[in-house]
C-alpha cells in the first residue's frame, strides 16, 4: 500500500535490447572457440593475479590517474616476476650443485 497518487506510480519497464544482446552473448560463449579461450584464459592469465592477491596482498591501488595505476601494477608485477626468477636461480643452483657432487 501507498500513499502516492495513482498518476505518480513507478512503471517498470524492459529493455528489449538487454534479452537480445544477453542471448548472444550466451551463443558465443556455448561455442566450442569461446570456450578454448575462456579455458586457456584460467591457466594464462587469472593465476598472476590471484597471485597478486593471496601472495601479496595487493588488492587495491593506493594511487590514482591512469598513468599512477599503470606504474604501481607494474611495480606489483614486477614483484612477481623477481619471485619467480629468484625460485628459477635457487633451483638452477641446486640443480648444478647436485650435478657437481655426482
Amino acid at each position: 500500500c501507498t500513499t502516492a497518487k495513482s498518476d505518480r506510480n513507478r512503471v517498470i519497464q524492459k529493455n528489449g535490447n538487454w534479452d537480445y544482446f544477453k542471448a548472444h552473448v550466451r551463443e558465443l560463449l556455448a561455442s566450442k572457440e569461446t570456450g578454448d579461450i575462456y579455458r586457456r584464459r584460467k591457466i594464462d592469465v587469472e593465476p598472476a593475479f590471484g597471485n597478486l592477491k593471496a601472495n601479496l596482498g595487493f588488492t587495491r591501488f593506493s594511487v590514482r590517474g591512469k598513468e599512477k595505476v599503470k606504474n604501481e601494477l607494474g611495480f606489483a608485477l614486477m614483484a612477481i616476476n623477481l619471485r619467480k626468477m629468484t625460485v628459477a636461480r635457487q633451483c638452477f643452483n641446486k640443480n648444478r650443485q647436485r650435478n657437481k657432487d655426482a
